[in-house]
């Protein structure tokens, strides 16, 4: 009788003490061991006190978790803070830009120009639901859409920030999406023949896609743009376009990206769009268009991957062909050799290519404006060194050699050299 008032003693102080945190499981066996060298409890009772205690320290465990999960479900009532799903789904990145720039244009009356010249870039994306999605980003420099540099001058003037991009888009199933406002260019470009990488479009876009096959993608991009608003005339200039193209993995090594465009320009001809200009497709006396520059294009880029120094090569090409009448065929070739992307210290890529984009072959308000200042008409080369110097931070180095395709009998030569190098971070 003694004995089982013992163990009952014995077990409820155990029991009081494992549920105050008072003992660990190793100091409540040294305990247990104690009692069977003392004779007070037999190798069978320990045992069995063992097994009861383990049990008791199960069912608390499973308490302290109902417990928290409870604390947790009411916290998301109301009784504490949580952030709603579309700030988690939000995402915040940009870039910073320095660049040393200098520039040469044969004959022009004016001695070379260096300039230091600075471009910071900064944007939010947000995926408000399953299919919604809204975002936007700010960028330096001025009203100009085919430049985002800030010069440094003006005895430390504080530069411009303002819109670069804003819209919203809608997703369906990762199969299409269509996204309206002024938004970031939806036509795959290897290089920038047609289009300055700056430039932000007005109006709305679709993007489709369909696996053919698991080495087969097919994708098409339908796009209207507004290109001016005149409160005078009803016939505001605008350009439709449909560029459809492939993703084909021929083998483990080989890729090849290929797309062609039509663009369809409504209202350009007989507009006067002289605003960002270069001023080198013809026009009448008046100032006016005289072409409408419906195009057809092409693009593409092959690719190979290797092994060693060189991880990485391409081959890549753009031609354009307008309806005007003459000077209406441009075209770019070029490789590249490196790495695909930079992403770390020590990776690097160099890219070569050359173009010819006739007078008449695009409108001039759209081209690379450091190609000789975004002008047609023009020809000449471009290489480019780009070397990562740490993660998301690469130094450039792009030297860009260019002149007129023809000139008017007795007009001097106006070769134009324009060299830039630039440090990147991106964050």
């Amino acid at each position: 009788m003694k004995k089982n008032v013992l163990m009952i003693a014995i077990c409820s102080m155990l029991f009081v003490s494992l549920g105050s945190g008072n003992l660990w499981a190793g100091e409540i066996d040294i305990l247990i061991n104690k009692l069977v060298e003392k004779r007070i409890l037999t190798h069978s009772e320990a045992t069995q006190l063992t097994e009861e205690m383990q049990t008791e320290m199960s069912r608390q465990k499973e308490e302290i978790k109902q417990v928290a999960k409870a604390a947790a479900k009411e916290e998301s009532k109301g009784g504490g803070v949580k952030l709603p799903s579309w700030v988690e789904n939000t995402k915040f990145k940009g870039d910073f830009r320095l660049r040393y720039q200098n520039e040469n244009t044969d004959n022009d009356g004016n001695p070379a120009r260096s300039r230091g010249r600075i471009r910071l870039r900064a944007g939010v994306e947000s995926k408000v639901s399953d299919h919604w999605e809204a975002g936007f980003g700010l960028a330096t420099g001025g009203a100009d859409p085919r430049s985002t540099n800030q010069t440094l001058t003006d005895e430390f003037q504080t530069p411009d920030i303002r819109l670069d991009y804003a819209y919203g888009e809608y997703t369906h199933d990762k199969i299409w999406s269509i996204t309206g406002g002024k938004i970031k260019n939806p036509i795959w470009n290897p290089k920038d023949l047609l289009w300055d990488g700056d430039i932000r479009p007005d109006g709305i876009a679709a993007k489709i896609e369909h696996s053919i096959s698991p080495a087969l993608d097919f994708f098409v991009t339908p796009a209207f743009f507004l290109l001016e608003e005149f409160s005078s005339s009803s016939k505001d200039p605008s350009m439709a376009l449909i560029q459809p193209g492939i993703n084909w993995k021929i083998n483990d090594t080989v890729s090849l990206k290929f797309a062609a465009a039509y663009y369809n320009f409504i209202d350009v001809k007989g507009s006067n769009m002289s605003v960002w200009s270069a001023g080198t497709n013809s026009r009448d006396g008046a100032g006016n268009w005289i072409y409408d520059y419906d195009s057809i294009t092409a693009d593409a880029e092959l690719g190979m991957k290797l092994s060693g120094v060189v991880p990485y090569v391409a081959v890549f090409g753009q031609y354009v062909n307008s309806d005007a009448d003459a000077n209406n065929t441009g075209w770019l070739a070029g490789f590249k050799a490196g790495y695909k992307s930079l992403k770390d210290l020590g990776q690097w890529q160099f890219t070569y290519n050359y173009r010819e984009l006739e007078k008449d072959a695009w409108p001039d308000w759209l081209p690379d404006s450091d190609f000789y200042g975004g002008a047609t008409g023009v020809k000449g080369s471009e290489f480019e060194f780009v070397l990562g110097l740490h993660k998301n931070v690469a130094l450039g180095i792009d030297y860009y050699m260019s002149k007129p395709i023809s000139l008017a009998p007795g007009a001097l030569s106006a070769d134009q050299k324009l060299a830039q190098v630039d440090l990147v971070v991106k964050f």
